[in-house]
């Protein structure tokens, strides 16, 4: 009977504890004090500078492969032309023949350090033959009324167009910010950043300067993404993986293939492939679990219930995100075979075959650790490992930036002030795509990625694909926002 007491108290306690939890709302910078933020934004020119901006091929083709320089070039003096008091009060560097640096200098005694802002101009190609898939020519930058449609329409040069437009208006009113802001937008974002972002970082590192914290692409304002919850959500990343692409060279016996050897060296890569694609890396939860916990307010009681306790419930949601791709990656290292090559007759045996695997690098790892993982799995002497393109190692997982203090505060007030009068929920979430910010670790030790722009899931598949476009809505909320966040520095 003693036994069943505890038993009986200890689901009490439980019940107890589920249900305060439940019922305990989130602490959260912002989250019922939004002001509505009155601004007006010119509506026809805003959107006649957005049309013209991706009227601009500023194509990124590839590292090995020329630089569209005559399109940069020109949409150096676009800028020029459509921000006149921006390129007259702001001192602007051009960083390595393209890419762009504006330093505001701040009106105040400079002991608060500066904001970094930042965007890149480039644009990934459109798929050769697959121009006429477009509703409209992917360089037209044509408004319909609803949408303008373009290349780069989302990625990304809304920011470039929404901050430079928030600073000519801000200008045009005299107003000023009290702290220093810069404006990196760099040129190769696309192509890992290393002639434009990392020169820009470089620069302002010799110069000894730090950012109080930068903000970036790579979140978005999203609706429909998790069922049961009807408010949008504003996803900010505080951290994004890393990457590394590992080559594996599998060695056999060549010759005759009427007289074959027991392994191949193809077979013996095909087994080696099988070994790391059967031993995935290990969940990390702790990424998932910040955006869940962040969200759970506004579900559902028993989503609610079980988003609020997931001390208890995180094996069954864990258990059933198992075999949602989506949620995987946000949750491990993700391996992905991507290219494989061996052979060059039917009747000749191979002496190698090779394999790339991309990984997604997760925080809490590196390159050198997913390599060491890999050699172990396979665990066999007859395929080598090394890191692809050279020998190049790759770029390990950003650090988590943290989900409190003057950066996030502040970012996440701009976003409730601009929602309002609707409301939004601001979540992190990691970032599972690379961005310009990994070249500025030095400068600042918070990094939030974020951009105004409202989707759905598809919506989100415009990004790097067909028909991307931004809606006119969305351009004039962006340029909003951009005057909101910079008012108040």
């Amino acid at each position: 009977m003693r036994i069943l007491k505890i038993v009986g108290l200890l689901i009490i306690g439980i019940v107890v504890v589920i249900s305060a939890r439940t019922f305990m709302p989130n602490e959260a910078e912002g989250r019922g004090d939004a002001a509505i933020y009155l601004f007006d934004v010119p509506r026809a020119q805003s959107l006649d500078l957005m049309s013209k901006a991706l009227t601009f091929e500023t194509i990124s083709y590839g590292r090995d492969k020329p630089t569209s320089s005559a399109a940069f070039l020109e949409f150096h003096k676009f800028l020029e032309n459509s921000f006149p008091l921006a390129h007259k009060r702001l001192s602007v560097e051009i960083i390595n023949d393209y890419s762009l640096l504006y330093h505001w200098k701040g009106t105040g005694n400079n002991a608060e350090l500066p904001v970094l802002i930042l965007a890149h101009m480039d644009v990934v190609p459109v798929i050769p033959g697959t121009q006429s898939d477009w509703d409209h020519p992917p360089f037209s930058g044509l408004n319909d009324g609803d949408y303008i449609w373009g290349r780069g329409a989302i990625d990304d040069k809304l920011n470039i167009i929404a901050s430079l437009q928030a600073v000519e208006l801000m200008l045009q009113a005299g107003q000023n910010p009290s702290r220093d802001i810069y404006f990196a937008f760099g040129h190769d974002e696309e192509q890992g950043g290393l002639d434009g972002a990392f020169e820009i970082a470089k620069r302002l590192e010799e110069r000894g300067i730090k950012a109080e914290f930068l903000i970036d692409e790579g979140g978005a304002v999203v609706s429909d993404v998790v069922p049961g919850l009807t408010k949008p959500v504003a996803i900010i990343s505080p951290a994004e993986k890393g990457i590394v692409t590992l080559e594996l060279t599998a060695l056999g016996q060549g010759g005759h293939s009427s007289m074959p050897s027991p392994n191949s060296s193809i077979g013996i890569l095909a087994t080696a492939i099988t070994q790391i694609e059967s031993n995935q890396f290990p969940n990390d939860f702790s990424h998932t679990q910040s955006f869940l916990e962040a969200i759970a307010d506004e579900l559902p009681f028993a989503q609610r219930l079980i988003m609020k306790n997931l001390w208890l419930f995180k094996p069954i949601v864990m258990s059933s995100l198992a075999k949602d791709p989506s949620a995987q990656a946000g949750m491990r290292t993700t391996t992905a075979v991507t290219v494989i090559s061996g052979g060059v007759k039917a009747n000749v045996l191979p002496i190698s075959a090779t394999a790339l695997v991309n990984f997604r690098i997760m925080p809490g790892e590196t390159p050198e650790t997913v390599m060491a993982r890999v050699i172990e799995t396979i665990d066999d002497p007859r395929v080598e490992v090394r890191y692809s393109q050279t020998g190049q190692k790759g770029m390990a997982p950003s650090p988590t930036s943290p989900l409190s203090g003057f950066g996030w505060d502040y970012l996440t007030s701009a976003i409730h002030d601009t929602a309002a009068p609707g409301e939004v929920v601001v979540a992190p979430r990691l970032l599972v795509a690379a961005t310009d910010t990994r070249h500025y670790r030095e400068i600042s030790d918070n990094h939030y990625r974020f951009s105004w722009f409202t989707a759905k899931p598809e919506d989100l598949k415009r990004i790097h694909g067909t028909n991307e476009r931004i809606g006119t809505d969305n351009v004039i909320d962006a340029i909003k926002f951009f005057h909101r966040f910079l008012s108040g520095l």
